[in-house]
């Protein structure tokens, strides 16, 4: 796979992803379309990541259009990462492993999106609720998503993505779903062993093919026969799996976090103190700190910290180096211990806030290629 003029993709490699979330180049694979077949459709692709919100970002995309992600961890060392995404007759397949757990925030789309581990691991936090390799999480529609490993280990999942008129059409048909369920919470479906280990392995048929023989599902027929069995092993776990749906209070919850990243994003200068944030939000500190740790895993100080330095190296990524200092950009986000504010940068970064200054020109250019890409895949 390789840049086209255009800025998209070609198919049929595996792109690689630098660290500055553009592309580094692409390795071909040796593919043998079987006689007769067209060139492998875009649906079937396979990426690798260097850089973790690369990663976060694409791992948001395999949703399908949803709103932009934000990456709030910070990954100090190498990282290395995949994903494999196939579209299969308006169903959409993703999965996706990385050497460390990468968080985030995202909004969902208009869809239903499911997500499940692949392998053994320890339990993702998904908005609020614990999520292990006995579970799907069904994700509410048009709605703020967050993801945290608690654990500090990588959690190896697999997206299923389908349009409401596909489950409403096929549920009923197949396994006597009910398309009428509200959509207004998240849901998680403890599901059969049995039923959820024959969905891991049909989403692994999925993205091996994406991998090695994409030209297969070229094939209409072979594409539909392989939505049709994900989408009938996936029903399966939801039919016959048990459901349980959002809390009250996990819903009040998510609100408070959702009101939090918003004033953190739009009045930065303004949120440079706890009494600060809970008076815009018009909460409790002791209620703030328990939504945040239920939904971001992170206390309310550490995430409004993360934030600001997020803001910071936004405003470094976009500023003049002749005429931009960055003591001045530090200060004017409140952070006044200049000392233990550059060791936070590094750490969360991996480089110092000089470094970002000086080297801002290159990065834009390479998230503005990272933009096109993200626009091709959605």
């Amino acid at each position: 796979m390789g840049a086209n003029p255009d800025g998209g993709l070609t198919t049929g490699a595996t792109a690689a992803i630098n660290d500055g979330g553009a592309f580094r180049g692409a390795r071909g694979l040796n593919l043998t379309p079987a006689q007769g077949i067209a060139a492998p459709p875009p649906a079937a692709q396979v990426f690798t990541f260097s850089d973790p919100e690369a990663y976060a970002l694409a791992t948001v995309n395999l949703a399908g259009g949803a709103a932009a992600a934000r990456f709030v961890g910070a990954i100090g060392g190498t990282f290395h990462a995949k994903i494999a995404r196939v579209g299969l007759h308006r169903l959409g397949i993703g999965l996706g492993h990385a050497s460390v757990p990468v968080s985030f925030t995202a909004g969902i789309p208009n869809s239903h999106v499911f997500v499940f581990a692949t392998e053994p691991a320890a339990a993702r936090r998904i908005s609020g609720w614990t999520v292990d390799r006995r579970h799907i999480f069904h994700h509410r529609p048009n709605e703020q998503a967050f993801a945290t490993s608690p654990s500090g280990q990588p959690w190896p999942y697999a997206a299923v993505v389908a349009p409401f008129d596909l489950m409403a059409v096929q549920g009923p048909g197949v396994t006597g779903l009910d398309p009428k369920i509200p959509l207004n919470d998240d849901r998680l479906f403890l599901a059969p062993k049995a039923a959820l280990a024959r969905l891991v392995s049909l989403t692994r048929d999925a993205a091996r093919i994406a991998e090695e023989s994409p030209w297969v599902i070229a094939s209409p027929e072979s594409a539909k026969a392989l939505a049709g069995a994900i989408t009938e092993a996936l029903l399966v776990c939801l039919t016959q799996g048990q459901a349980s749906r959002d809390r009250a209070a996990l819903r009040r919850h998510r609100q408070i976090v959702t009101q939090f990243e918003q004033v953190m994003l739009e009045r930065p200068a303004e949120m440079l103190s706890m009494p600060d944030i809970c008076a815009a939000l018009g909460v409790a500190r002791r209620t703030l700190n328990l939504a945040c740790l239920e939904f971001l895993g992170q206390g309310a100080t550490q995430y409004a910290r993360a934030r600001r330095l997020d803001h910071v190296r936004e405003t470094l990524l976009n500023a003049d180096p002749g005429t931009t200092q960055v003591t001045r950009v530090a200060l004017g986000y409140g952070f006044w211990e200049l000392g233990r504010f550059a060791q936070a940068y590094r750490q969360r970064f991996g480089e110092r806030p000089s470094d970002t200054l000086h080297h801002n020109r290159v990065r834009n250019h390479r998230r503005i290629e990272l933009g096109a890409f993200h626009a091709q895949i959605a």
